[in-house]
């Protein structure tokens, strides 16, 4: 063999063994399993879940009583309108000097 073919023949040797390493490698890595998280952090973080659904829950009650309460303003005002619109007309008729 001369020179040039085992030139050829190193560097392809080398070369593949390289390629087959690198898939190897890259196999084994796929197969490793995830890692996963800490229990310390994931009780921490069940943790947070639980005080933001409390503080949701409590944001929802305040939002309902606000409803309830324009609710009940809103009826209020729906009943007095006839009463005001008489007043109005009262009022009217005395600035404009009608007698009643």
């Amino acid at each position: 063999m001369d020179r040039n073919t085992m030139m050829v023949a190193v560097t392809g040797q080398l070369m593949g063994g390289a390629v087959l390493i690198s898939l190897l490698v890259l196999w084994f890595r796929r197969r490793r399993p995830e890692s996963t998280v800490p229990n310390e952090s994931m009780h921490r973080i069940e943790t947070r879940l639980a005080e933001m659904q409390h503080a949701l829950d409590t944001v929802a009650v305040e939002v309902e009583r606000i409803s309830e309460g324009q609710r009940f303003t809103t009826k209020l005002l729906s009943e007095r309108q006839p009463e005001l619109r008489g007043a109005e007309g009262v009022r009217a008729a005395e600035r404009s000097g009608v007698p009643r």
